[in-house]
């Protein structure tokens, strides 16, 4: 939704329980970092107002949802109407966190738009790690998606992240409104053809009199 004070967005940030899914959340939005935090029970729910390089304007709406699998089938109250989605994996924790990350999207993906944004995270890269970051570069090439490592702790990356979601959705929705007015111009000069056409027909006049009168035979 567009309105005076920009593009109106829901995104939503989804993963495995421990993964700092609230910590990134928090950074953004207030600058802060807190430990430990409580586990997130359902949702949580941020407002972040955006000014984009190019001065268009969004609000972002960021549903924060619970990563314990015991809420997990409460997630997709929450993904309803979501034109974005951070998927946030544990770098510490390697593999593991990141093949939990998929199911989670591979749950997302059954109760959303397939053109959604999304945005692969490898979060707390401030610890020591032996995951293959390329690993994550290729999957989120594979399904549309970009690739980011942050430090929900130090502030590294996070800004970024949501720079790039936002960057994208604002360029799907003025795509998406272009192909409107094309629509609409598209329809305009249909009605108006066949409006002349029909004023045209309106002009012919069919006079058979001829045929009839003073003997003269009409043309075959």
């Amino acid at each position: 939704m567009m309105d005076d004070g920009g593009l109106d967005v829901k995104a939503v940030i989804l993963g495995a329980t421990d993964v700092g899914k609230t910590s990134l959340t928090m950074r953004y939005c207030h600058g802060t970092f807190n430990h430990p935090t409580s586990a997130t029970i359902g949702a949580s729910f941020l407002q972040k107002r955006i000014v984009l390089k190019d001065g268009n304007k969004m609000t972002l709406q960021i549903w924060d949802t619970a990563g314990q699998e015991r809420f997990r089938s409460m997630a997709p109250m929450y993904y309803r109407n979501a034109k974005a989605a951070i998927l946030v994996f544990d770098l510490s924790k390697g593999d593991e966190s990141f093949e939990k990350a998929k199911e989670w999207l591979e749950d997302l993906r059954n109760h959303v738009e397939p053109d959604i944004v999304l945005a692969i995270v490898g979060n707390k890269c401030d610890s020591p790690t032996e995951f293959d970051f390329e690993v994550a570069n290729s999957y989120a090439q594979s399904i549309g998606a970009t690739a980011h490592k942050s430090s929900a702790l130090t502030g590294v990356g996070v800004e970024e992240i949501f720079q790039d979601v936002a960057r994208r959705l604002m360029a799907k929705h003025i795509e998406s409104q272009k192909a409107v007015r094309n629509k609409q111009i598209s329809a305009g000069g249909s009605n108006r053809g066949a409006r002349t056409g029909s004023k045209g027909m309106g002009n012919v006049r069919l006079d058979s009199s001829k045929g009839s009168s003073g003997g003269q035979k009409g043309c075959c």
